[in-house]
């Protein structure tokens, strides 16, 4: 016993460093467990995040109520019944349903983008979903136009890959309380049947069928004249035009037009389809087409050696 407090009188201090060395290293231990259980817990709120965001893709839910254009918020009516329709047709898609997908296009994109449901397979099944099933997600674009993104599955794949994304426009059509879809960044057609009357020439606006980056104009032409009439004279990107009521140009693709529909003999009739590159807004007001070089009599035109020095060019504005 009186070894034991010798020894503790001649070695104190050191017993006491010993000590504290054994408490800080204890607190210290205690330091690293405690940030380790609080790291775990920000990467388990993480994971959790991300598997709430791949469950919502998963889910196909619309990721807002408002407009990614305007900020307009829609009315959960409106997107109950939007996104109804464009899921409807989507799963059909992913199902390998072709039929009642096909069934779901408004008769103006089967008319104009896919006559046959062979069509539709080709063109837009095969290239956009190609026998497997795919993740999508659904945002409201522009009014009745929806901004779709579709991407492989990642719960099937283990991966969400936003490089294998294809971005697509599907416009909702409502007709008599039944709703259809307009694909592949085709927003739908209106029917015009707008009459102008020019140089003895009558121009009949029939529709317009509207993309997401262009418009086409469905025109008849009835010339009246007694001379052939050739409504463009082909050396031009910029010679005929749509104006809108800002004065704004947008032209024509003239490497898309049927050259020998814009030559009308008269006393016939003649229906035409020109593209424009005007992209979708549904706040833009066209208000003419321009036919800026216009030839009122081809046979005088065409008996001319060199067509350049050709100066009786009409300049004839359509209202639409």
């Amino acid at each position: 016993m009186n070894n034991l407090i010798r020894f503790y009188n001649q070695n104190r201090r050191k017993i006491f460093k010993i000590i504290i060395i054994i408490i800080f290293l204890f607190l210290l231990l205690q330091l690293f467990n405690f940030f380790a259980k609080d790291n775990d817990k920000v990467v388990t709120k993480n994971a959790s995040k991300d598997s709430i965001e791949i469950e919502k893709k998963s889910n196909n839910a619309i990721l807002s109520d408002q407009s990614l254009t305007s900020g307009k918020q829609l009315s959960e009516e409106r997107l109950k019944n939007d996104s109804e329709i464009i899921n409807k047709f989507l799963n059909y898609c992913n199902e390998g349903n072709l039929n009642e997908a096909y069934n779901i296009l408004t008769d103006e994109c089967k008319d104009e983008m896919y006559p046959t449901i062979d069509d539709f397979k080709k063109i837009y099944y095969d290239n956009t979903f190609g026998g497997k099933k795919k993740s999508y997600t659904i945002e409201n674009w522009m009014e009745d136009t929806y901004q779709v993104n579709i991407t492989e599955d990642s719960l099937a794949t283990g991966r969400l890959d936003k490089n294998e994304t294809k971005q697509d426009y599907i416009t909702v059509i409502e007709k008599d309380k039944t709703y259809k879809i307009n694909i592949n960044n085709y927003i739908g057609r209106k029917s015009v049947n707008k009459v102008t009357e020019t140089e003895n020439i009558k121009f009949t606006i029939q529709s317009i069928d509207t993309y997401m980056d262009y418009q086409t104009y469905n025109i008849q032409i009835e010339n009246n004249t007694d001379n052939t009439v050739l409504l463009d004279i082909g050396d031009s990107t910029k010679s005929v035009y749509l104006l809108d009521s800002k004065k704004m140009k947008y032209y024509f693709y003239n490497n898309e037009v049927i050259k020998e529909k814009l030559k009308v003999q008269s006393g016939y009739k003649n229906t035409i389809r020109i593209k424009f590159g005007n992209s979708y807004s549904s706040s833009r007001t066209i208000k003419k087409i321009v036919f800026s070089n216009v030839i009122l009599n081809y046979e005088d035109y065409s008996k001319m050696e060199d067509r350049s020095q050709y100066n009786d060019i009409e300049k004839l504005e359509i209202n639409v």
